[in-house]
């Protein structure tokens, strides 16, 4: 006892360890949890377990280098705490280190380790590809630099908070609101109770869920039960529509009777089939579809056929249908470079002409643009009210969401190049985009000519494309140079000036040929 109390440390300062890895673990006492603090470590079902009597071994570093001072001791305390009997260390020795590089063995995984121990002349050919993964993976100055974003993308990974969704969930059986026949509407003259059901006219039995009812799950697996064509029909049109402008049924929002009978009825079955056998991928559809012969023909029809099929029913021709209004503003602000890819959050406010609505009916429905970022956000952000709708987007046949509307109409008005000439969000976009084409499309006008092409139509303009606008270019450069303030005005209101020293003439001028480019009937036309 004397020889003890003369070993217990008096005074001293804690050594806190930071890394903590073993040979082999238990499952559930991982050895991470040595370095638990004391109050949750006086749990019996703490700390690290080796899961066996075979010897292995338990390395523990501190958060720093100690350094021993002399007249001090290093005690080591190891507490064995167990709910099982005979679960205490047999035979004990510690071992210590100065070996600096201690921490960086914590990431080794076990199977790593155990190939490190056997001797290299014993290493199979699995086990040296293992080490030289690892090594790619965890250890080469060379792959240092991904290391390091990858750590950083995992660290904002886990940084984000879930997005929490609140689902709704049925009562239980006992809970459920019983419902009955109201003979003639009245409601309190009650008939024989009723049940969920899928009326009969459908055609088709529904397979009740587990529990024996017909639920909102045995409804949804009705909807795409392979049996039933007609989901999958409707999915397939309406893909159809979007990229061909009419779907092989024309009355897209009607597939009943006083819908129109099928152009292609067989194309429109096999599509179905295929939308089901492929697990509903609709990526996968669209690609058949973009893939096709009849999307990829030339979109000029012959004459003769025009005469004799001037809808394009028979698919003589490829597709050629005006963009919707939404992504007619988003690929302005995509080639411009200004689109935000920013995801989810609140409603926004992009710029719009001043309607001088507040004098008229007060500050209820006066229009804030947003600052930053949230100006060039994708148009499905937009802030919509069905008394007010974005004035633009209207134009250019957006519905007003007064009621679900399946097929938009699609028009062709003097408005709509009034709106893509003017509108303040496509004078911004010509800006952006001409500082684009100067940055971008080197010294001389033709190559800034084929820069904005290239950024807007995804081709190169023909001679007679790039001589016409070039001569745009020098009209609107001798104009501009005469009126300095005009000049300055249109190359930079709304966007702001340039980051560096320009030509504000110049680039007023740019700006004035890219806006001919964003307005281009071949911009606005799909494909």
């Amino acid at each position: 006892p004397e020889r003890e109390a003369a070993l217990e440390p008096r005074g001293g300062r804690d050594v806190p360890l930071a890394v903590a890895f073993a040979e082999r673990e238990q499952a559930g006492f991982p050895a991470a949890r040595v370095l638990a603090p004391a109050d949750e470590a006086k749990e019996l079902d703490g700390g690290w377990a080796p899961g066996g009597a075979a010897p292995t071994w338990l390395v523990v570093a501190p958060a720093a280098p100690v350094d021993v001072r002399p007249g001090e001791r290093l005690v080591l305390e190891l507490r064995e705490r167990s709910r099982h009997d005979r679960h205490t260390v047999g035979i004990l020795r510690a071992e210590s280190s100065g070996e600096e590089r201690v921490r960086e063995w914590a990431g080794v995984p076990a199977d790593v380790l155990a190939i490190l121990r056997t001797p290299p002349g014993e290493r199979d050919a699995a086990a040296q590809a293992r080490l030289a993964d690892h090594h790619r993976r965890a250890v080469a100055a060379e792959t240092a630099g991904a290391r390091g974003t990858l750590a950083e993308s995992r660290a904002r990974l886990a940084a984000v908070k879930p997005t929490k969704v609140p689902v709704l969930e049925e009562l239980p059986e006992g809970q459920r609101r019983v419902t009955k026949l109201q003979h003639r509407g009245n409601w309190r003259d009650l008939g024989p109770e009723v049940a969920e059901g899928v009326p009969e006219a459908f055609g088709l039995p529904v397979s009740p869920s587990p529990g024996g009812r017909i639920d909102r799950l045995a409804l949804a697996r009705w909807l795409v039960d392979p049996a039933n064509p007609l989901t999958a029909r409707v999915v397939v049109n309406r893909l159809w529509e979007r990229l061909f402008g009419t779907g092989l049924v024309a009355t897209s929002e009607e597939f009943g009777s006083q819908g129109d009978a099928p152009s292609h009825p067989e194309l429109l079955d096999w599509l179905a089939v295929e939308l089901v056998e492929r697990g509903w991928d609709t990526k996968a559809m669209l690609r058949a579809m973009v893939t096709s012969a009849a999307y990829r023909r030339q979109s000029r029809p012959d004459p003769a056929v025009a005469a004799r099929d001037p809808d394009n029913r028979l698919l003589a021709s490829g597709p050629r249908v005006r963009l919707p209004a939404e992504v007619i503003r988003d690929q302005a602000l995509a080639a411009a470079g200004l689109l935000s890819r920013k995801k989810g959050g609140p409603s926004v406010r992009p710029p719009q002409p001043s309607m001088g609505l507040s004098a008229a009916f007060g500050g209820g429905i006066d229009w804030q643009t947003s600052q930053g970022e949230d100006r060039w956000r994708r148009a499905i952000y937009t802030t919509w009210r069905r008394s007010n709708p974005y004035p633009s987007m209207a134009a250019f046949d957006a519905p007003n969401r007064e009621v679900c509307t399946i097929r938009r109409p699609r028009t062709n008005t003097p408005l709509q190049a009034l709106v893509t000439l003017n509108d303040p969000v496509y004078v911004e976009a010509s800006q952006a985009l001409a500082r684009r084409m100067v940055a971008e499309g080197g010294a001389s006008p033709e190559g800034r000519v084929a820069r904005g092409f290239r950024l807007v139509l995804a081709r190169q303009p023909a001679a007679e494309e790039i001589g016409r606008l070039v001569r745009l270019h020098a009209e609107a450069l001798d104009d501009f140079r005469q009126a300095p303030e005009e000049a300055r005005t249109f190359a930079t209101e709304p966007l702001g000036p340039p980051a560096g020293p320009a030509d504000l003439a110049d680039l007023a001028a740019w700006t004035v040929v890219a806006n001919v480019i964003l307005n281009l009937d071949e911009t606005f036309m799909c494909p």
